[in-house]
């Protein structure tokens, strides 16, 4: 079930409030376009600055949407582990297929203080869970042995790592690895990743795609060729905080309004700039990539 290319999704937001409209048209198109799977409240769904009345909203606007055509995993946050599990308890009412789940954020707790938090939440359902790794956002990375002590438990089936140094020694794991940082889409399939959840996929989905399906074939070289020319615009996306640019260029065709919820700012103009010309350089891409 884990694999392939997997859409943290947006929340489209107007005027302060949920676009519940423009989320259900984002989902119903990308629902529809080969995307293995969505994540809802996600980093890049701004979860962390919805409160619980908008989390349940967008969860349900997703749900209903997807629902029977791709599965769809909630995203937990949090510092405290008591928290993420009345978080999943509320979650798990809406048809979701699993949870993804970070390290608890600020408190940095050791390895075996890890262990317990993770163990604690997959103790609490029997849906599938995805750990987090993102010690970037989090402050502590879960470490190699840990995520080998996890796996253990029969619904801990996959890894979001952000941490490209760990990318090799997770892909021996028996757990399917899933890349979390977009540039490094391409080194992650080839330390034996099975896909990623990945912001860009918004943008150019179709090509992540590609990449993955020719690495899988053994096209290696095919597929170091075709992400090297979009990794530039991968880097672009990123350019400001996590979800601006990707909002801004979805609007450029009218998906969605540009509005990020402070503090996270929208897209400057210089930025959006940019943006036209890569949504170019991809269209130009399109017309001359390998088939798988």
């Amino acid at each position: 079930m884990f694999e392939g290319i997997w859409l943290p999704i947006v929340t489209p937001l107007r005027d302060g409030e949920v676009d519940v409209e423009a989320l259900e048209l984002l989902t119903d198109k990308y629902a529809s376009d080969g995307i293995a799977g969505i994540v809802a409240l996600s980093t890049t769904g701004e979860a962390a600055l919805l409160n619980d009345v908008e989390r349940v909203t967008v969860l349900q606007a997703i749900t209903q949407v997807a629902a029977g055509r791709v599965p769809v995993i909630a995203g937990l946050g949090g510092s405290d582990t008591r928290a993420f599990v009345q978080d999943l308890r509320t979650l798990e009412r809406w048809d979701v297929a699993g949870f993804l789940v970070p390290a608890p954020s600020y408190v940095c707790p050791d390895q075996a203080g890890l262990a317990w938090h993770f163990g604690q939440i997959a103790r609490a359902t029997s849906k599938p869970l995805v750990l987090y790794d993102v010690p970037h956002r989090t402050g502590v990375p879960i470490e190699v042995e840990t995520v080998r002590e996890l796996a253990e438990f029969d619904n801990i089936v996959a890894i979001k790592a952000c941490a490209s140094e760990r990318f090799k020694a997770l892909g021996e794991l028996p757990i399917s690895l899933l890349c979390g940082t977009d540039e490094a889409f391409l080194e992650c399939l080839e330390a034996g990743g099975a896909g990623g959840i990945l912001a860009s996929a918004h943008i150019c989905p179709d090509l992540l795609r590609d990449v993955h399906a020719l690495v899988k074939a053994g096209y290696g070289e095919a597929a170091a060729r075709l992400f090297a020319r979009f990794k530039g615009v991968l880097r672009l996306l990123f350019a400001a905080p996590n979800p601006s640019a990707i909002k801004a260029m979805l609007a450029l065709d009218g998906m969605l309004s540009p509005e990020t919820r402070m503090p996270i700012r929208p897209a400057s103009p210089a930025l959006v700039t940019q943006l036209e010309f890569a949504r170019a350089v991809l269209d130009d891409l399109r017309a001359v990539a390998p088939s798988p």
